[in-house]
Parts: structure tokens; C-alpha cells; sequence
């Protein structure tokens, strides 16, 4: 029997949608063009919203005891602390950030995938698609060369910013790529100043430094660097990681034992629709944006779970498809439109060079802090 969902792309997002899906009995196959999960630590919080719906789910528990709990934010400029934020202030059962690196995410979500009957279908990307009105014909090719035609109901495309699905469809993803370069380090620190759970982020002439527990004595951090001008960002090393971290930080911090240094550009791009037909996006095949308060992954998880239950709604004939399946895009978009301009305000104040600009920032920030 066919199934009545397909979901392309295995990242949290995907994997998201497919568990709800499965949880609420409808018949889905999940399917990703990768070899394996990611390894690297890529999206690294997860919001206490998040761990609520993950709490409905039944994993949200299996989350809390694998992650580091964050409890405070700190923001620090001209060698002083300007806010010192209490995380434990959040109005939740969840009144923490979790620190759980991408990949654990994607374990963790796969064994809850995996309780409810289901395996991911790696190294299987959908080549072409066609809805026609009443469902959707897909081909699926493997990496032995062989392939598959299959037809149903309804096509998720989960599959990141490069999405398959979305060029299939010919959407325009609207926005632009920030000038500066990015600067990331996944690495271990030595005598950082502040609690090993909190958040530290440092306001610098030069440009931005923040810093993020992963696990105990491992952090990330990230800074701007000026444009390089190539195709791609520089990888740094970790020397030039150190230098940043010195010039723009405490001082006395040394870092060492490297789990991934990268270089990257922020983007910033939207599609108006999240829905055409009878094929569906989310996550970052909706929507990319600056890191900048880590919200993207969470954004694009809670994009599945609300498209889930819709979805599930129609596939078990409890509900006509309708307007229920118009008010994903209706509820969904406003709030990608929401963190997109929320993350890059943060981006611009965080990255101003001009010195009678930098003192208000820092003076609004401190106001807002006290509150």
C-alpha cells in the first residue's frame, strides 16, 4: 500500500514531521539523499517551546537528559557586563535553553522515529515530481543505481536550504546574503570567565564575539570577520580563531582541541507560500536566516509539528483538506517572517562599527536588561 505522506530530507525537521505523522497513524516513508545523519553540531538549542512539543510527543525527556541545560545570558562590552540575563525566569516547565548539538538531535529523533515503527531510507533522493490535482508521482533513485515510482497523497520537502522540493516547484526564495564573512569554531575553551552554562556574548569595536557551552569545557564560538570576496568563505584555523577570540574577548581564554572550524555567509530568505498544491516545505527549505538567537532549527520543527496534526486530520478523513491545510501557510510564514527580522536586527546591532552608534546600542541594552 502506498503511503500517504513522503517526506524528503532527514534532518530534524524531517524526521520531526515523520514521527508526528506516524504517531497520529497515517502511513509515511521518509526519505534522504545523505549517507548518514549529520556529524557535526550545526543547530545547537533547543527552546523551551520546542521541548513542550516535544513533551507531547513522548521524547522530550530522552532531549533534557542528553543536552547541557543553559541557565543565564551574558552581554558584555568595553571590558564590562552590560546584562546578565536569568533563563530560569522562562515561564515554562522547560525555563532553559538546551545546549545539544545538532547531531545528537538528529540521533535522539531518529530512535523516537524508530519506536513508532519507521526507518529512514538513506541515500534516496526524489529525482522529479508531479501533482496532478488529486496526488503526487514521484521518482525516487538509490545510490545502487536502482529507482522507484510511487504515487501519494501529499509530498513534504524537509530537505535544508538547497531544497530539491522547492526548485521542483519553482518557488523564488526572496532575500539577499550578507556582505560580512562568519567565523565558526566547535572547540574546547580554558578558563573562560563566566559559569560553564552560561551564554557569553562580547560587543567589540571590531565586530562580534559569542560563545556557547556545548558540553562541559566544549563551546561554540562564532565572530564576524571582514568579507573575503571569494565564492566561498575561508575555513580559519585555529590560531585565527584564537586571535579573534583575544582581540575581542576577556582575555586569558585558550582553545584547543578542534571538533569543526568552518567559515560561512548568513542568509537571509523566505518563500511567500509554504504550500503549493498538494506539496508542502518547511523548516529551512521555507526559510534561512541569521543564528542570531538560535532559533532557526526550532522555527522549522515547529513548522512540522504544526503541519503534522493538519495533515493527519485529512489523511484519516476526520476533516476535509479545506481550509484546514490553507492555514499552515497562513499560521507558519507570519512567524518566519517574524524570526527573520528579529535575527537580523540582532545581526546589525551586534556588528556596528559607528562609536556614537555602538554607545546606544549598549545604552538600550543595558535598559532592557535591567527590565
Amino acid at each position: 500500500m502506498n503511503p500517504q505522506v513522503l517526506v524528503v530530507g532527514a534532518g530534524p525537521v524531517g524526521l520531526t514531521l515523520a514521527a508526528e505523522l506516524a504517531r497520529y497513524g497515517v502511513r509515511v516513508r521518509i526519505v534522504d539523499k545523505n549517507h548518514g545523519r549529520t556529524d557535526k553540531s550545526k543547530a545547537l538549542v533547543v527552546w523551551s517551546r520546542t521541548l513542550e512539543l516535544l513533551e507531547r510527543a513522548g521524547c522530550a525527556q530522552a532531549f533534557v537528559e542528553a543536552g547541557m541545560r543553559g541557565h543565564g545570558a551574558n552581554v558584555f562590552s568595553g571590558g564590562r557586563r552590560i546584562v546578565h540575563a536569568e533563563l530560569d525566569r522562562i515561564h515554562s516547565a522547560y525555563n532553559f535553553a538546551l545546549m545539544i548539538p545538532q547531531s545528537e538531535s538528529e540521533s535522539l529523533l531518529e530512535q523516537h522515529l524508530e519506536s513508532l515503527g519507521m526507518r529512514v531510507e538513506r541515500q534516496t533522493e526524489v529525482t522529479t515530481f508531479a501533482d496532478d490535482g488529486n496526488g503526487v508521482e514521484v521518482s525516487l533513485r538509490r545510490a545502487d543505481g536502482g529507482g522507484e515510482r510511487l504515487r501519494v497523497d501529499w509530498l513534504a520537502g524537509c530537505d535544508g536550504a538547497h531544497s530539491t522540493v522547492r526548485h521542483g516547484l519553482g518557488l523564488q526564495f526572496d532575500g539577499d546574503t550578507l556582505a560580512s564573512d562568519w567565523m565558526l569554531a566547535d572547540v574546547h575553551l580554558k578558563d573562560l570567565p563566566i559559569a560553564d552554562t552560561d551564554i557569553g556574548i562580547w560587543l567589540h569595536h571590531e565586530g562580534l564575539l559569542a560563545v556557547f557551552p556545548i558540553t562541559p569545557g566544549r563551546y561554540r564560538v562564532f565572530a564576524d570577520t571582514p568579507a573575503s570576496g571569494g565564492e566561498h568563505p575561508p575555513r580559519p584555523t585555529l590560531q585565527q580563531a584564537q586571535a579573534v577570540v583575544d582581540r575581542r574577548g576577556p582575555g586569558g581564554v585558550t582553545l584547543g582541541d578542534p571538533v569543526w572550524l568552518s567559515g560561512f555567509r548568513i542568509n537571509e530568505r523566505k518563500v511567500r507560500d509554504y504550500r503549493r498544491g498538494r506539496v508542502f516545505l518547511a523548516g529551512d527549505a521555507a526559510h534561512v536566516h541569521s543564528p542570531a538567537g538560535g532559533q532557526g532549527m526550532n522555527t522549522g520543527m515547529q513548522d512540522a509539528i504544526n503541519l503534522a496534526w493538519k495533515l493527519a486530520l485529512v489523511c484519516r478523513g476526520a476533516l476535509p483538506a479545506e481550509p484546514l491545510l490553507g492555514s499552515y501557510t497562513a499560521e507558519r510564514s507570519p512567524v518566519g517572517d517574524k524570526v527573520l527580522a528579529d535575527a537580523g536586527r540582532l545581526t546589525q546591532a551586534a556588528t556596528i562599527r559607528n562609536p556614537v552608534a555602538i554607545a546606544a546600542r549598549n545604552f538600550a541594552i543595558s535598559l532592557l536588561g535591567g527590565l
